[in-house]
């Protein structure tokens, strides 16, 4: 019996979901670039990504950076909530990932990101560069690991699907602080859950440097109270100005 030559398969196209990478800027030149790049020497080959940088008027060349590596540059509203907004706003991935620009994901982040079959939202540890010279950020990273709201901050970044997003309102767009913390506990009574990512971001320790690790962790543990027992967010603002700018 002569078996009749089959036509060629059809090219599958990526299962995988598309994905709109978020970054909030002010005046990043410094860090933009390396972030960027990572992103997408580290997608995997069929990934649909897309990197939007939402840029409160910078005054040096972070847009021009922006572009020059691919990404769609989004002038807004200075301010990281309204900025993360205006991001997710032109974003037409079916996941964000809001990302800071000083944070690199782990290598395998998209695979990692994109594995649950449930698309819950997600984030991952945190680990800061330098951190085996410095034994106090060492021991804050480690407890990044653990399902605690206390330990949800947007250095970690934040995966969340675009629906869901949008059924949780996004970020409060006059909040100027914790206004991802206030999201991750929205999105976890939406969806029932969260999911903790077994890899770790890296990020810059700048802010623990220029003031000190242990003084900078009182004053983020006194805002986190005040903000969990209902201070509002001028109070917050005006006790942060003070105590870290």
């Amino acid at each position: 019996m002569i078996l009749a030559k089959q036509p060629p398969s059809p090219t599958r196209k990526s299962q995988r979901p598309s994905c709109s990478v978020i970054i909030p800027t002010w005046n990043e030149a410094a860090t933009l670039a390396t972030t960027l790049r990572h992103l997408t020497a580290t997608a995997v080959p069929d990934a649909d990504l897309e990197l939007i940088v939402a840029d409160g008027g910078s005054s040096d060349e972070t847009r021009d950076i922006a572009r020059r590596c691919g990404a769609k540059v989004i002038p807004c509203t200075r301010g990281r909530a309204p900025q993360m907004n205006a991001g997710a706003r032109a974003a037409r991935g079916e996941f964000l990932y809001f990302l800071h620009a000083d944070t690199l994901p782990p290598a395998d982040w998209y695979a990692r990101l994109t594995a649950d079959p449930h698309g819950l939202p997600a984030c991952f540890r945190l680990r800061f560069g330098g951190q085996e010279r410095l034994p106090w950020l060492r021991v804050y990273s480690y407890f990044t690991r653990f399902d605690i709201d206390a330990f949800r901050f947007g250095d970690q970044s934040l995966w969340v699907r675009r629906a869901d997003f949008r059924a949780v309102g996004g970020y409060p767009d006059d909040w100027q602080l914790l206004e991802d913390n206030y999201l991750v506990r929205r999105l976890r009574r939406h969806r029932g859950g969260f999911r903790i990512v077994a890899a770790s971001v890296t990020t810059s320790p700048r802010k623990y440097l220029r003031h000190g690790f242990v003084y900078t962790q009182l004053v983020y543990t006194l805002l986190y109270t005040l903000y969990r027992l209902g201070a509002g967010q001028p109070r917050l603002a005006r006790l942060y100005r003070r105590l870290l700018q």
